[in-house]
């Protein structure tokens, strides 16, 4: 069957749940190259339950379920997906457990937000690689998983149903090791080819957001127009920067967004960010990262929609420490 050329499978393949250096081995590698097959020797193609190789065996120290790998063999039937790497890296790095598809450019230019803080280099890459993805006949599926004491040097994509799992190829693996080591690998993949409702490995879990960040308010501000708008970003993890945030609403649009994080409280681990958006009845925001540390936001939804005058809207949104540099130089 023809390989068709998918410029838009954006598979992060490598839950990498790791801890802070190697075993062995470099400490980190990167290719656009399809992975290959089995080498001969201590390679093995064959896969586990979450697409990691029986094979990988030994643990980090601590015990198995420290190294979050799986042994149980992919349910009969799974078969190889027409594919290409488009980007794949192995290390001990920790980026965040992603198992995503992207469907869009707008997506595309948010995934590698997921990378801004853990692996500033993947997140680099990723974005150039991708670039040139044809999104009206491609897909990208982006996955991150643990591969035990080994470092993975091929991936593939495996299909059952709807069934996604991730294939790995790597040397036989030390019995154990201080820390795990993690694959990060993006596919391009005909649309055609791709599942209807994909789900992630064998417990079948639901692709995650293509893009880091969790809107936990937002709301309409009546009476602001883009020029009056004021600074459109700033951090609101603390009481007191929220308060500064607050006080630049609206009265009715400050106790809207008070009353919506009333119902979503911080959480530890967490930072926040507030911003002032601007779109045509938009009905979220999407936080963007880049490794230099800026964070900004854009307004989600209601973009096929048009509008005589844009309106201004409040926007909270949370995401996870880990996904963010270690310094955060720009918020807007």
């Amino acid at each position: 069957m023809k390989l068709r050329r998918a410029v838009s499978v954006a598979v992060l393949a490598a839950s990498l749940t790791a801890l802070s250096t190697g075993c062995g081995g470099q400490d980190r590698s990167a290719t656009a190259a399809p992975p290959s097959d089995s080498a001969g020797g201590d390679h093995s193609p064959t896969t586990s339950a979450t697409g990691v190789p029986p094979s990988t065996g030994g643990s980090p120290s601590g015990g198995p379920s420290s190294a979050g790998t799986a042994t149980t063999p992919v349910q009969s039937g799974a078969h190889g997906i027409e594919s290409r790497v488009v980007y794949l890296s192995a290390g001990v790095r920790r980026p965040p457990a992603v198992h995503s598809v992207v469907n869009s450019e707008l997506e595309l230019s948010r995934f590698p937000s997921w990378f801004a803080g853990s692996d500033p280099t993947a997140a680099r890459e990723i974005a150039q690689r991708a670039q040139k993805t044809d999104f009206s006949r491609n897909v990208l599926v982006g996955w991150v998983e643990t591969t035990g004491c080994s470092q993975a040097t091929g991936a593939v994509l495996l299909a059952s149903g709807d069934r996604l799992t991730l294939g790995v190829s790597q040397p036989k693996p030390k019995p154990e090791c201080l820390v795990a080591y993690q694959v990060t690998v993006v596919f391009e993949v005909p649309r055609d080819r791709m599942p209807k409702h994909p789900v992630f490995g064998t417990g079948g879990a639901a692709a995650t957001a293509p893009g880091p960040g969790t809107t936990v308010a937002f709301t309409h501000l009546d009476g602001v127009t883009a020029q009056s708008q004021g600074p459109k970003g700033s951090e609101v993890t603390q009481p007191a920067q929220l308060n500064a945030y607050l006080a630049g609403l609206p009265a009715a649009g400050a106790s809207a967004v008070r009353a919506q994080l009333a119902a979503h409280p911080l959480k530890g681990g967490e930072r926040r960010f507030g911003f002032k958006l601007s779109g045509c009845r938009p009905t979220g925001a999407a936080l963007l990262i880049t490794p230099e540390g800026r964070v900004s936001a854009s307004p989600t939804g209601g973009e096929n929609l048009r509008c005589i005058r844009p309106e201004i809207y409040a926007a909270v949104v949370s995401v996870p420490v880990n996904v963010l540099p270690t310094r955060v130089t720009a918020i807007d």
